[in-house]
């Protein structure tokens, strides 16, 4: 081995060993049992009708923002690989390069489609999302 080997080894194994000697499984009378929620979305028995559908509505937006988000920033991520390393010629350059430009788009869309249900609902319902 050489001497670069054995400097990266002994690296490794100073940065690893405080991960290893302080992990412990906590006793299991330390332990406490998951939180099971007892509501499928945020609505409360207080709550009007109106006012629960509005929350249920927001609930929902806010989960098709979250995989929209998502969606974007891996589609982002892909056409960015392919533009970046220029498989496929120039014709595939310009789909990656107009994947992007449709991604950003797509995530403008959502967001402004949350804000204005937020206001719509705000106005409606006067209930905070």
């Amino acid at each position: 081995m050489s001497k670069i080997q054995i400097l990266s080894l002994v690296t490794l194994m100073v940065l690893l060993l405080p991960y290893f000697t302080l992990a412990q499984a906590p006793r299991p009378e330390e332990m406490s049992p998951p939180e099971i929620p007892t509501q499928l979305f945020s609505c409360s028995p207080a709550d009007t009708l109106r006012r629960c559908i509005l929350r249920l509505l927001g609930d929902v937006l806010r989960v098709i923002l979250v995989v929209a988000l998502a969606g974007a920033a891996l589609m982002i991520a892909w056409a960015g690989i392919i533009y970046i390393t220029g498989l496929g010629g120039d014709k595939s350059r310009e789909n990656a390069k107009n994947k992007i430009i449709y991604a950003a788009i797509g995530l403008v869309i959502a967001f402004l489609a949350w804000v204005l249900t937020v206001i719509l609902t705000n106005i409606i319902g006067g209930a905070a999302l």
